[in-house]
């Protein structure tokens, strides 16, 4: 099982394959990417940190561009003028968390880079 087909699971599956196929405690209180995440180690499956963060993105700019809809469409039937503010405030918000989760990203993609790799069996010197 790869990364990507657990990410796909939902909850339940997801909390009983962890207690089936793994001995980890408190999956009842995890929430998904933490469950995913335990069970990938468990597995030793190989964790990608930053596609967590990606698929996040798409999915907030997928809610503001059905608010933005909503919003014209309220806007051209002469709508609920408390509702238009409701969902101009909501999309603010959304675009703040989208720079938020680039911006976290960025860093977690920067420091992955500045940790050096961990030396692979070094031979030692040869003596002269």
């Amino acid at each position: 099982m790869e990364l990507k087909e657990l990410r796909k699971l939902p909850m339940p599956k997801l909390r009983d394959l962890a207690k089936a196929e793994t001995d980890l405690q408190g999956v009842i209180g995890m929430e998904k990417e933490e469950l995913v995440k335990a069970i990938a180690k468990a597995k030793n499956i190989a964790y990608d940190e930053t596609h967590k963060d990606i698929n996040a993105i798409h999915a907030v700019k997928a809610d503001i561009r059905a608010l933005q809809k909503q919003k014209t469409e309220l806007r051209a039937s002469n709508g609920d003028w408390r509702k238009i503010k409701r969902m101009k405030r909501k999309v603010k918000l959304l675009k703040r968390l989208t720079r938020d989760l680039a911006h976290e990203r960025k860093t977690a993609a920067a420091l992955k880079v500045a940790q050096p790799a961990a030396p692979t069996a070094a031979t030692p010197p040869v003596a002269g």
